[in-house]
């Protein structure tokens, strides 16, 4: 789907489709899209500034998100109902290469 709700977004002819690899696909041309940031606060912080925090170090980025899509993936579920399973994760080595991450499974 197509994000919503701000007057960029919703204008007519802010989407291009094109295919890629066989599908149809769209990519958001209009500029800027009118909507303000968000400023709503998660644990004390406004959410504008977390997403902003990701966007410029990496580094933080790596070590939060196994973290989080873990808890993601959890949700809803008691650890009684969840089952392991295979950690992908281990044996990766991941550095820094030209000033961006390249990880790979020894």
């Amino acid at each position: 789907g197509q994000p919503i709700g701000c007057p960029g977004l919703d204008a007519e002819g802010a989407y291009k489709i094109y295919e890629k690899k066989g599908r149809q696909a769209t990519k958001y041309v209009g500029g800027d899209t009118g909507c303000d940031l968000n400023r709503n606060e998660f644990d004390g912080e406004v959410l504008y500034q977390i997403v902003e925090d990701y966007a410029v170090n990496n580094e933080k980025w790596y070590v939060d998100f196994p973290i989080v899509l873990k808890k993601m993936l959890r949700n809803g579920y008691s650890p009684e109902m969840m089952t392991d399973g295979p950690n992908v994760f281990d044996g990766v080595t991941c550095r820094r290469k030209k000033g961006k991450f390249q990880c790979i499974k020894a």
